[in-house]
């Protein structure tokens, strides 16, 4: 599915088996680099995914643990190769500190592919009293301006990030008519392999458990709307060929 511009509302096109394609990205603090880039990782024993704006040295962003839809904002610098991020609570304080060195690595799949050079962030987060290891590896990058990550949509990037948690909180309860009043209509599906045009709200909630099978629900609740791959065109929230 694709997101489109709506006045109050933001208009989602229906679209499955879309193949998210990964940037061949390497971060260099020795370029005068300004865009995002998006990560996961581990904090502890805990997942996470970073999503991170660099500005020449500064960098600004936030982090969440994997599932939990509360944003931690984080900023800092780059330099020598190292990079160190404060962790900032709802009031500006500094309650935590990432700090880290940049690191090329060819990961090997399991399958046996070596993949493309990639940039990993590891290093200790400490509180000043707790410390623990952590680890990022960069999985894409997004090249716009900061504050406009998700611009083209037509819409704030908070916005866009509560639309996407929206959804994905309307699949889990199963919440049919929510999730089709954030349509703008018609919107052309695929439903058994076929091409199929839904003209209304009614006809959305009568084929929703066709449009969203098993595989697709299971892709979207299970995304991290923090790192959705992005471009030009749109933002897509699921994982492999399954996304909105």
């Amino acid at each position: 599915m694709k997101f489109l511009k709506a006045r109050k509302r933001i208009i989602v096109l229906l679209s499955i088996m879309i193949l998210i394609l990964k940037s061949t990205f390497v971060l260099s603090n020795d370029k005068d680099e300004k865009d995002y880039y998006d990560y996961t990782g581990k904090k502890g024993k805990k997942n996470i995914v970073m999503s991170i704006y660099i500005n020449n040295s500064k960098v600004t962003g936030l982090y969440a643990y994997k599932g939990v839809r509360k944003y931690i904002k984080v900023e800092g610098i780059i330099k020598g190769g190292k990079i160190k991020l404060n962790e900032l609570d709802s009031k500006g304080k500094v309650v935590g500190t990432f700090n880290g060195i940049i690191k090329d690595k060819v990961i090997k799949k399991s399958d046996g592919r070596l993949i493309r050079p990639v940039d990993i962030i590891e290093g200790t987060w400490s509180d000043g009293k707790i410390k623990m290891p952590f680890k990022l590896i960069n999985e894409h990058e997004i090249y716009m301006p900061y504050g406009e990550k998700f611009s083209f949509v037509g819409f704030p990037d908070d916005e866009v990030l509560k639309f996407a948690t929206n959804i994905q909180e309307y699949l889990i309860k199963n919440d049919k008519k929510a999730l089709g009043k954030l349509i703008a209509y018609p919107i052309k599906v695929k439903i058994d392999g076929k091409k199929k045009t839904i003209r209304n709200e009614k006809e959305f909630i009568n084929n929703f458990d066709k449009i969203f099978d098993a595989n697709l629900k299971k892709a979207i609740i299970n995304a991290e709307p923090l790192i959705m791959p992005a471009n030009q065109y749109e933002a897509m929230l699921g994982e492999g060929g399954y996304n909105v």
